[in-house]
């Protein structure tokens, strides 16, 4: 019991140092930071940022630049949905209040808005020649791509060399090492290296204008 009494009372000392500006000898645990510190998105998402605190306080926040996206400043914990229409790169920046023995501060988000939307057809990947076991080095996959890019400017895809999982021991990259996608159907070449060494299953992955990568499988039967 005398143990439980000495939790709460520095529980208590916490929360009225907090509230009222007093000073303690001790510092009260300080976990007022954000979420998630940055977003990769597509023109036309939404967003909800925020800071992760218990703590009453009267938070700020406001975004750079405020053009391009549905609201630019607000009070509170958390922003609601923000939409961004515009491509760009944004700072969302928390105005945290000095609580207990912790000065004010600020907590700040970064959004990348990526001015196209890519929507993989990985139902449907062609290879140039039939993918089996042996050597894979020289074939072309073609994956389709549904593109909407910002205001029906072209967009330029890049993507570095990637790995596949299961039982191939295969990398992709881009052919060219870059592509010029517009607006409507469009399709990505990637070219393979290494080694199919056994039947199964192969993962390859591509990613999307946001960074985020997207997954298919192809089984080798031969």
């Amino acid at each position: 019991m005398k143990k439980l009494f000495t939790v709460l009372g520095f529980s208590w000392i916490c929360l009225f140092a907090s509230g009222s500006g007093i000073r303690t000898p001790f510092s009260c645990e300080d976990d007022v930071s954000v979420l998630q510190s940055h977003y990769s998105i597509c023109f036309g998402d939404a967003i909800e940022a925020g800071v992760s605190t218990d703590l009453s306080l009267a938070i700020s926040w406001r975004v750079a630049p405020q053009t391009g996206v549905s609201k630019g400043s607000g009070l509170g914990k958390t922003t609601g949905n923000l939409v961004f229409s515009q491509p760009g790169t944004y700072q969302i920046t928390f105005n945290i209040p000095a609580h207990g023995d912790h000065p004010a501060k600020t907590e700040t988000v970064t959004v990348e808005v990526s001015s196209a939307k890519l929507i993989f057809d990985l139902e449907h990947p062609v290879f140039s020649k039939q993918l089996k076991t042996g050597d894979a080095s020289g074939i072309v996959m073609t994956v389709p791509v549904m593109v909407k890019t910002y205001d029906g400017k072209a967009y330029n895809y890049t993507m570095r060399e990637v790995q596949t999982t299961g039982v191939a021991n295969v990398s992709s990259h881009l052919k060219n090492d870059k592509a010029v996608l517009k607006d409507g159907l469009n399709e990505l070449s990637f070219e393979l290296s290494g080694a199919v060494p056994t039947k199964g299953n192969i993962q390859f992955r591509v990613y999307d204008a946001k960074g985020e990568a997207q997954f298919f499988t192809y089984s080798i039967t031969n």
